[in-house]
C-alpha cells in the first residue's frame, strides 16, 4: 500500500499516517488554544488558531520551552500544580492573563487533563485555552462600576445624615427623629461593606441582621431566628440581600412595615441547601394588586435563578411567606 508513488507503507501505518493527519486536521479547526505538553510541561504540538491566537509566527520558537515559562510570573506556580492534580485525573480548570508574544493583553480560561498513551500510561498533558478577554474586561467594567456606586452611596449616606443633624439641631423632636435616620442609614452602610471582598463567603448569622436592621420599626417587629453558622458566595449573598430588600421596601408599601404587624425571618440548612424563610403577617389586609410584584418580583426569580436557587411566595389574605433555596453544591 502506498500513501504516495515514492513511500511505499504497510496498511497498519498508512491508517496511522491517516489517523494522525485527521487528528491535526481537526485540532486545526478549533478556535481554541490547544497544546500538547510533555512529561515534563514542555511544548510539543500547538494548533493552528492556537499560534493566531497566541500571536506566535513560528512554532519552532517556542517548541520544546516549558509552557509556564510562556506565562507571567504569577501565574506560572498554578500552573506547575495543575500537572499533578492532571496526573491524579483531575481536570483542572483555572482562569488567568496572558498577554500574547506580541504583548497584546489577554485573559485565558485554561484546562489541562493528563494524556494517555496505548499501553504505556500517561504521556504528557493536554491543555486547551479559550480567550475570554471580552467577558472578563465587562466583568472588571462591572465591578468598578459597583465599587463606585457604593462609594457614591457612602458619601451620600454621609451628606443626607449631616443634612439631618444640622436640620433637626435645636429641636428635641427632630433630633430623636433625625438620630433615628442616621442610624438607620449607617446601618445600610454597614451591610454594604459585608460585600467589600467578592471572594470572600459572607456568614448568614452577620449577612441577614444587616440587611433588615435599617427597616426595624416599632409598630412592626422583625424576629431573626435560627441563624446558622453556614456561609454562602457572593452570588448567594447579593441574592439574599436582593430578595430581602425588595420584601421589605415592599412591605414599607403595602405590608406590615406599613400598617403594623410582625415579621419572622428564619435560616435552616438541609442535606444539601441553604433555606431562608420570610414570614411576613400584617395587621390589615393585603390588597391584590401589591401581589403582583411587577419588576421586583420579576428580578427576585431571575437573580435566585441566575445563582442555582429556587424562589417560592405564598400569599394570603393578611400577608405572605417566601422561601429561598439554595443548593450547597
Amino acid at each position: 500500500m502506498f500513501l504516495n508513488d515514492n513511500h511505499p507503507v504497510s496498511a497498519p501505518a498508512a491508517v496511522s499516517a491517516l489517523s494522525s493527519m485527521t487528528l491535526a486536521s481537526v485540532l486545526d479547526q478549533s478556535v481554541d488554544c490547544v497544546k500538547l505538553l510533555g512529561m515534563d510541561g514542555t511544548l510539543r504540538y500547538m494548533n493552528g488558531n492556537g499560534l493566531c491566537a497566541m500571536e506566535i509566527d513560528d512554532f519552532c520558537a517556542v517548541e520544546g520551552q516549558r509552557w509556564a515559562s510562556l506565562w507571567p510570573p504569577e501565574a506560572r506556580a498554578q500552573i506547575d500544580a495543575s500537572y499533578a492534580r492532571a496526573d491524579a485525573g483531575e481536570t483542572v480548570r483555572f482562569r488567568a492573563f496572558c498577554p500574547t508574544a506580541k504583548g497584546d493583553p489577554r485573559w485565558w480560561d485554561v484546562s489541562v487533563t493528563a494524556v494517555k498513551g496505548e499501553g504505556t500510561g500517561q504521556v504528557g498533558y493536554l491543555s486547551i485555552s479559550r480567550d475570554v478577554t471580552e467577558a472578563e474586561t465587562a466583568r472588571e467594567t462591572l465591578e468598578v462600576a459597583a465599587a463606585e456606586l457604593k462609594h457614591r452611596l457612602a458619601n451620600t449616606y454621609a451628606m443626607i445624615s449631616g443634612l439631618l443633624a444640622g436640620f433637626a439641631r435645636g429641636d428635641p423632636a427632630n433630633e430623636r427623629f433625625a438620630d433615628d435616620m442616621r442610624n438607620r442609614l449607617a446601618a445600610l452602610g454597614q451591610a454594604q461593606a459585608l460585600f467589600a471582598n467578592k471572594d470572600a463567603p459572607c456568614a448568614i448569622g452577620q449577612l441577614i441582621p444587616a440587611l433588615l436592621a435599617p427597616f426595624e420599626r416599632p409598630s412592626c417587629d422583625i424576629a431573626v431566628s435560627g441563624l446558622i453558622t453556614a456561609e454562602v458566595n457572593q452570588g448567594q449573598a447579593d441574592a439574599i440581600a436582593l430578595v430581602l430588600g425588595e420584601l421589605a421596601v415592599n412591605s414599607s408599601k403595602h405590608g406590615a412595615l406599613a400598617h403594623g404587624g410582625e415579621i419572622a425571618v428564619n435560616t435552616s440548612t438541609g442535606d444539601d441547601s441553604t433555606v431562608v424563610e420570610w414570614i411576613e403577617r400584617s395587621d390589615q389586609p393585603v390588597r391584590a394588586r401589591s401581589r403582583e410584584g411587577g419588576q421586583g418580583l420579576s428580578l427576585m426569580n431571575r437573580i435566585v435563578r441566575a445563582r442555582r436557587g429556587t424562589i417560592t411566595f405564598d400569599w394570603n389574605d393578611f400577608g405572605l411567606t417566601v422561601t429561598l433555596i439554595f443548593r450547597n453544591n
